[in-house]
């Protein structure tokens, strides 16, 4: 089996440029395991993340695709190693009285943060690798988990990685 792949994508802040960006890994049929949007550091600009369970000759070629695209303005395939990648989940676990401790416990050692405490139940908040998220999420399989909201993995390249270049401004790229 291949290593998840990431492609990040810059492109215009223009929903016909994001459903562009889509219907392309759509037509393909690529093997996505997660799309995350948002804003990216340059007003007008947003930032796709797309995790692939796929080789890197099909990763290149998703990138040179996209690339090419109207309103498009970079994309990078993020191999392993080649970016810093990260997931946020929200977890709703019923905190019975006497597991409550239990639950602190848990939540200090994966440093998951309580962000909601309602009735019975405790909303925790935990940002890691996928990896990470999943071992929490396994975790608490032995407490009551009433919902869960996964983001999606966010990736950017490692800092050593990105060649010297001027900063991206809605007017200069392309």
């Amino acid at each position: 089996m291949t290593a998840p792949l990431g492609l990040s994508v810059l492109l215009d802040g223009q929903l016909i440029t994001l459903t562009r960006a889509v219907g392309t890994l759509r037509r393909r049929n690529l093997p996505v395991k997660s799309i995350a949007v948002g804003p990216s550091a340059v007003p007008g600009v947003a930032r796709l993340t797309i995790m692939m369970q796929t080789d890197p000759a099909t990763a290149d070629r998703t990138a040179r695709q996209l690339h090419k695209m109207v309103g498009v303005r970079e994309a990078v395939v993020l191999g392993p190693g080649d970016g810093v990648t990260r997931e946020l989940a929200l977890v709703k676990v019923r905190a019975a009285g006497e597991r409550y401790a239990e639950l602190l416990d848990l939540a200090l050692l994966y440093k998951a943060r309580i962000v909601d405490e309602s009735g019975d139940a405790v909303i925790l908040e935990v940002s890691g690798s996928e990896a990470f998220v999943v071992s929490f999420l396994r975790a608490l399989e032995r407490f009551e988990v009433l919902g869960v909201a996964r983001s999606g993995t966010v990736a950017l390249e490692r800092a050593a990685r990105e060649p010297a270049r001027e900063p991206l401004t809605a007017e200069g790229a392309r």
